[in-house]
């Protein structure tokens, strides 16, 4: 997990920097950049891509709001995270998409929910090799929605497309369980990005895009639990 830190307040980089040393990344290598302005930002986001920045409003030269709009002309995909001592910039925020928007004076307080969501979100961050018999392709992990075992085959449904590849469902879940996926029944693995509801009664899993799915009674408890925690951290819940 790439991270970056840009205040002008040198004391509050440096707590702030502490405290994101401290969490529990699943065994991701942590770096944490140290930048007191948006200009060395800019000039620090050419040599890193990073997954998040905390980024302060108000600055000398460019303003977190400035600065923001620069990393998205140029394609940055890091998330952004406000800090302000001003709450009534929140609303003037929405226009930059920001991640989350913390106050100075509590951050600490809310900092674990917002390591919570960013460490769910970033699992996503994966590709999965479709190899067929003629070419090979991959495909962003966060895009599959569900995978649906055919005999020796697995159907991969994507958002927009589905793609028939050789493998078992067993080697299927070996590559997608560590990123937020889960064994529903043994036909099928879902994505918990794209789960609207567990229903327990009726043993089914409704997806977003309303597909319904059989859950399996001996799978059915692990697959409440794991979405339960997933709603959690993206909720901010700890």
């Amino acid at each position: 997990m790439y991270l970056a830190i840009c205040d002008d307040d040198i004391l509050l980089c440096a707590n702030l920097r502490r405290k994101l040393a401290a969490f529990d990344t699943g065994g991701n290598k942590l770096l944490v950049d140290e930048y007191h302005s948006g200009e060395e930002l800019l000039k620090g986001a050419c040599r890193c891509n990073y997954d998040a920045v905390f980024l302060d409003l108000y600055m000398e030269g460019m303003s977190g709001f400035d600065t923001a709009k620069a990393l998205a002309e140029r394609k940055s995909e890091a998330r952004i995270i406000f800090l302000t001592s001003n709450e009534s910039l929140v609303f003037d925020s929405f226009e930059y998409q920001p991640f989350y928007f913390l106050r100075k004076e509590n951050y600490t307080e809310v900092l674990p929910k917002v390591m919570a969501r960013l460490k769910t979100v970033l699992n996503q961050n994966g590709t999965f090799l479709l190899d067929g018999k003629n070419e090979k392709e991959s495909i962003a992990v966060s895009s599959i929605c569900y995978v649906a075992s055919d005999k020796h085959n697995v159907v991969i449904y994507t958002t927009k497309y589905s793609y028939e590849v050789r493998k078992t469902m067993t080697e299927t879940s070996k590559q997608l369980e560590p990123y937020d996926f889960v064994r529903i029944h043994k036909q099928y693995l879902v994505n918990l990005k794209y789960v609207k509801k567990v229903n327990m009664r009726d043993e089914t899993v409704l997806l977003m895009n309303d597909t319904v799915l059989d859950m399996s009674r001996r799978c059915k408890d692990t697959v409440l639990e794991r979405f339960t925690q997933y709603q959690r951290n993206m909720n901010g819940a700890v």
